[in-house]
């Protein structure tokens, strides 16, 4: 394919289009690779459009990421849906110079069937919103997903290994969690980082250079860009004062940072702080002790790490790694009424005004100061009447209050006993990755049932994003 348009190259100044060639990518039929020609020092990009309609009048205008000052830009189209037809020009500038191709047009992949997303149009009539959802799909292979807000795929990558846990980042990047093996739910022993076209950015696996440590529930990255993730941390321990052996093995959790070489920056430990012998319990929960599942890090590099165990939540100083508070639980810091209370607790996280969201489980098995009955029936008595909420929670550090500002009840049947994700798309619509059901819930405020996505595998959380990569470049460019 060409343009319409060709350079001598002898003017330094010019801006000119030259050769434009359309790959498709053999293991992606939604990624579209197209390479441009360009006079030096130029920056270009992909304008691409869809028709909503068959008179082709009402359209929906894309914008690819940018290749700045360079004469070969290999652009790379991330949004595409399957079965559409669309057309694009190529846009360069220069200085004050601006040249666009001609018009030309492709059409994707009817379908990939080796992909196991399957929207189900019906599911989501009643939901639409702007922006995406990032989950993952929970198989060997494992696939990283993107979606629309009307549900429709828009964006996979694949891996042969299974992917446990996933996280779009700030650097818009792609972190996972990976592991040979479907059964463990949530830790893998290797961490990959693929950047939005699927290039493979980073790659560290335990048991290699240095990093002893199993990976699990958590990976993303710190305001440093580097990567910080959940490890567990096994310690020999003398149980003997509590009943147990004199060599004992204690699982605990950590928190494990690493730069992209590989390279440890910071490590920490709940060993550091607490002592497994202040547990009265130990002999029963010293194979999964306090069970880290969150990690979230503030502005100021402190982090929130959430244990599911003990309902509780602990403030870490992310450089003296002391303890800063303990809120829920037995020993909470804070004060707390009875609707702020939670259990089995996951995706904690401040938001953009530093209130604290979450999702509570609402499994009163975990739930402290529960008192659990005996027998199978009566556990599942008590269960079915646990529901699953998103908690939006001001917290006073100066008087040591809870406040509850939102509340979410989500629908009975779609309660999660553990893992999962909750979060506000926009402030009438909420997205619950009910994990134990395999369902992305759809619902208002106030809780209501709006739509739902049921999957093929099960996914560890449901991440919105407002956008894949900013577009800012084009609109500067078409505005001058």
């Amino acid at each position: 394919m060409q343009s319409c348009n060709f350079f001598s190259g002898k003017s330094e100044d010019k801006c000119e289009i030259g050769l434009i060639e359309m790959k498709s990518i053999s293991d992606n039929a939604l990624k579209i690779n197209i390479n441009v020609t360009t006079s030096e020092g130029t920056d270009a990009y992909i304008r691409y459009w869809k028709f909503l309609d068959k008179e082709e009048k009402d359209s929906i205008i894309f914008y690819s990421p940018i290749s700045k000052n360079s004469n070969q830009h290999k652009l790379t189209l991330v949004d595409l849906n399957l079965d559409t037809k669309y057309f694009f020009n190529v846009i360069a500038q220069k200085k004050q110079q601006r040249k666009i191709s001609k018009k030309y047009h492709f059409k994707t992949s009817v379908k990939i069937p080796w992909v196991p997303y399957f929207r189900n149009i019906d599911s989501l009539a009643n939901v639409s919103f702007e922006g995406y959802l990032h989950f993952h799909s929970r198989q060997v292979p494992g696939y990283l997903f993107m979606i629309n807000g009307t549900g429709e795929l828009v964006s996979y990558q694949k891996n042969d290994q299974n992917f446990k846990v996933s996280k779009w980042t700030k650097n818009e990047t792609m972190l996972g969690i990976l592991s040979n093996d479907t059964l463990q739910f949530t830790s893998g022993n290797k961490i990959i980082e693929y950047d939005k076209f699927g290039n493979v950015l980073f790659e560290v696996e335990s048991g290699k250079n240095g990093i002893d440590k199993i990976f699990h529930h958590e990976v993303d990255l710190d305001k440093n860009g580097n990567i910080f993730t959940l490890v567990y941390d096994e310690r020999i321990m003398d149980l003997s004062s509590a009943g147990g052996i004199k060599k004992d093995t204690v699982k605990g959790d950590g928190i494990l940072v690493l730069n992209h070489k590989g390279e440890k920056v910071w490590e920490w430990s709940v060993f550091d702080v607490m002592n497994p012998l202040e547990d009265k319990k130990i002999l029963k929960t010293k194979k999964d002790w306090l069970h880290a599942n969150s990690l979230f890090q503030d502005n100021r590099g402190n982090y929130i790490i959430s244990f599911r165990n003990t309902g509780q939540l602990w403030k870490i100083n992310g450089q003296t790694g002391k303890l800063i508070w303990k809120l829920g639980g037995l020993d909470s810091d804070f004060e707390m009424p009875d609707e702020a209370v939670f259990s089995g607790q996951h995706n904690v996280r401040l938001n953009e005004n530093n209130e604290l969201v979450l999702l509570d489980n609402g499994n009163l098995r975990f739930k402290p100061g529960h008192k659990q009955n005996s027998g199978k029936s009566k556990i599942l008595d008590v269960n079915r009447k646990a529901i699953s909420r998103l908690l939006t929670l001001s917290i006073d550090t100066i008087n040591m209050k809870v406040i509850p500002l939102k509340i979410v009840n989500f629908p009975k049947k779609y309660f999660t006993h553990s893992q999962g994700s909750a979060e506000y798309i926009n402030d009438n619509l909420v997205v619950f990755c009910s994990t134990n059901t395999n369902r992305l819930v759809f619902t208002n405020n106030k809780g209501d049932l709006l739509g739902i996505i049921p999957l093929e595998y099960s996914t560890y959380r449901a991440q919105y994003i407002k956008t894949l990569y900013d577009t800012s470049y084009a609109k500067e460019l078409l505005s001058n």
